[in-house]
């Protein structure tokens, strides 16, 4: 543990966009933005199937399997790229784990943050561009199309 070569157990507790012998190069920017656009789709649908002044939901009891098959949609396609971590408890939660059981810097590979920058921040902002691109320009459209609709309720 704590060495160069304990990076390959490490990755069972942390999502690992780019570590020291990898094959695959992906940049920072790139991960940035692929777990920002995962996470800014992934609450967009989430918000649209749950709202209730969109008259075109599926029945809640249908929206669960819609969730589940977006989440799987989005990870196949970051997967290769970031691991698709799209929520940074996700990731932050074990990589401390690892990091005190005696990966030490190994849970932390870089030294420049680029995994605060990749699985804490871009989630955070692909999150709340989605939450406010949905309040502020889809949640209208909805309440313009069904006036007859209650929409006061909000997701909590």
């Amino acid at each position: 543990r704590g060495t160069e070569a304990s990076i390959e157990t490490a990755k069972m507790f942390g999502e690992f966009y780019s570590y020291p012998g990898s094959k695959a190069v992906v940049s920072m920017k790139l991960a940035m933005g692929a777990e920002a656009f995962g996470t800014f789709l992934l609450l967009l649908l989430i918000f649209a199937l749950t709202e209730g002044c969109n008259v075109g939901r599926p029945s809640d009891t249908v929206a669960p399997v819609f969730i589940g098959l977006a989440v799987t949609s989005i990870i196949c396609l970051l997967a290769p790229l970031t691991q698709a971590g799209l929520n940074p408890a996700r990731d932050f939660g074990p990589r401390i784990v690892a990091w005190l059981t005696g990966w030490g810097s190994a849970a932390f590979p870089d030294n420049n943050g680029g995994f605060f920058f990749v699985y804490i921040l871009a989630p955070v902002v692909g999150g709340t561009a989605a939450s406010l691109f949905f309040l502020h320009i889809i949640e209208p459209l909805m309440k313009q199309t069904s006036k007859a609709c209650k929409c006061d309720k909000h997701i909590n």
